[in-house]
């Protein structure tokens, strides 16, 4: 039996906030399903922006998750 969409994006909302292992690939994975559920209809607005900041959050505080940075944008890093 099929998962409802609702529990879907709870555990979704829950790896972006707290990912439990480094995998930047599978945040953003995560983050597209998410978006793909509100694109279908399955959930809000207002879900799809909680969990873009949750991401972004996950981001700000441990940037490895995200995506691999170009040379251009790591100047400021020296």
């Amino acid at each position: 039996m099929a998962r409802p969409e609702e529990e879907r994006y709870t555990d979704l909302l829950r790896h972006l906030a707290a990912p439990s292992v480094r995998d930047p690939a599978g945040l953003a994975d995560s983050l597209r399903e998410v978006e793909r559920l509100h694109s279908m209809g399955h959930i809000t607005a207002g879900q799809l922006q909680d969990a873009r900041e949750a991401y972004a959050a996950t981001i700000e505080r441990d940037p490895e998750q995200g995506a691999p940075r170009s040379p251009e944008t790591r100047v400021d890093e020296k």
